[in-house]
């Protein structure tokens, strides 16, 4: 799916709608009304405005909320590269593994646009790895495709390499075992990500991938500075190494 908005909502326009909803009789109600999209103000705030998201959430919006295609407004943050956008929904108890109609999460959405600054704040607040679409493609692959088409930038790469560090080893190949087909176009690119394959993962890279899926769906910059562990290895355990 080539995701885009279903129409583009000028900020100032964006900002009476939101006031409009929250100062209404039946507040929560109307904070939650769909439209022709089945989309709330929420969808829409958390593309552009992090004020609006905030005082959305404030009223009672439900940072959750689905749209047509199953869409939360933190898929939509996350694929705007709204950082602070995604902090204001995970921070109110929007799920940071999500599945759309696809089954894809939002840090697949981050992921596939290479927007780095949401896939960390995605990351430290437990967003999976190893998580598979239904067409076999992992936020890793979709990165991958996106370098494959020659839109990489020093961002991109510096994205492939946190996401590798999360995830333990580095896999592009999908469940069948086939690669994705953009690398075709570019053998260089093939040629050193087959490399990167080949090469067997580290013990304390997979150990560190272990400890972060153990400690679930939270904060973990908090829940890591609770644990009995060198600053050096709290350090690690944050991709901060």
């Amino acid at each position: 799916m080539a995701h885009s908005s279903p129409c583009t909502v000028p900020a100032w326009l964006l900002m009476q709608t939101v006031w409009s909803c929250c100062w209404r009789r039946g507040q929560r109600c109307v904070v939650n009304a769909l439209d022709g999209y089945n989309r709330t103000a929420l969808h829409y705030a958390a593309e552009k405005d992090e004020s609006c998201v905030e005082l959305l959430l404030e009223y009672g919006a439900q940072p959750n909320a689905l749209d047509g295609n199953k869409d939360t407004p933190l898929h939509w943050a996350a694929f705007k590269d709204n950082p602070e956008c995604v902090r204001a929904l995970l921070e109110s108890g929007a799920c940071p593994n999500a599945r759309d109609y696809n089954n894809d999460t939002p840090l697949s959405w981050a992921a596939m646009k290479g927007n780095l600054e949401s896939v960390k704040v995605l990351l430290d607040y437990g967003a999976q790895v190893h998580v598979t679409n239904l067409k076999g493609q992992t936020p890793i692959s979709r990165l991958v495709a996106l370098l494959a088409r020659g839109l990489g930038t020093e961002q991109e790469e510096e994205c492939l390499d946190l996401l590798c560090r999360a995830a333990g080893r580095f896999e592009i190949r999908r469940a069948d075992g086939t690669l994705p087909r953009e690398l075709s176009k570019d053998p260089q690119l093939l040629a050193r990500l087959t490399n990167m394959v080949a090469q067997a993962p580290s013990l304390r890279s997979l150990a560190r991938c272990a400890v972060r899926q153990s400690l679930g769906v939270q904060f973990l910059p908090t829940a890591v500075k609770d644990l009995p562990l060198p600053e050096t290895v709290k350090d690690y355990l944050l991709l901060r190494d």
